[in-house]
């Protein structure tokens, strides 16, 4: 089974959310056909949400069930994240992260998967937990994609000024998220795989 979502543009702005489908495996074809489809209609029921079919297991299928978050502060969130790619330091609405990680987790309870710029939502208010508080300003150093089953120590991966390019949908299963940001001047390196966070930092 081969299934596929067009990923949104970068300047989009849009959050793309991947709920693994838990009836996958379950049953046989013909049940599974069915169950996966009030699946998906249930979760269209609780986050109030449009879910479209997505396969993000390259290899391995790991059926999903996609959706776009974006909310009045899109536009904002849009700019925000141009300019965290691009380097540029950020120094103005800091608290559009905060809001849009809290909404980021109502899916927690669920399995989830998301592109670059969902986790930079994650990382970026990882960052900001670990420093306490909004710092006056923020940039991207680097972000890198790695396979989920490279078993590395945040602090040990080599540093980069690499700014790499958003992974397929297809791969958003097995992507771990790499982020070198600084804050305030004080560095951290953000790993982000589906839900998980974990920050380190680096001086």
């Amino acid at each position: 089974m081969t299934m596929q979502f067009a990923e949104p543009q970068e300047q989009s702005g849009a959050l793309l959310i991947a709920i693994v489908d838990e009836t996958y495996g379950v049953s046989d074809d013909d049940d599974w056909t069915q169950a996966r489809e009030v699946f998906r209609l249930n979760l269209e029921k609780e986050f109030g949400l449009p879910f479209e079919e997505a396969n993000i297991g390259p290899g391995a299928d790991l059926p999903a069930f996609v959706t776009l978050l974006q909310t009045s502060q899109t536009s904002v969130l849009a700019l925000l994240i141009a300019l965290f790619f691009g380097g540029k330091p950020i120094k103005e609405s800091l608290t559009a992260w905060r809001d849009m990680a809290r909404k980021l987790l109502s899916f927690f309870p669920r399995r989830i998967f998301l592109n670059r710029q969902g986790a930079a939502v994650l990382a970026i208010d990882a960052v900001m937990e670990a420093m306490g508080g909004l710092p006056k300003s923020i940039r991207l150093l680097s972000y890198r994609n790695r396979h989920v089953h490279e078993d590395e120590n945040l602090a040990t991966i080599e540093a980069s000024t690499e700014i790499a390019e958003p992974p397929a949908t297809l791969y958003l299963g097995y992507v771990r998220h790499v982020f070198d940001i600084e804050a305030d001047g004080v560095l951290f390196r953000v790993g982000v795989e589906g839900q998980s966070v974990a920050v380190s930092r680096l001086n």
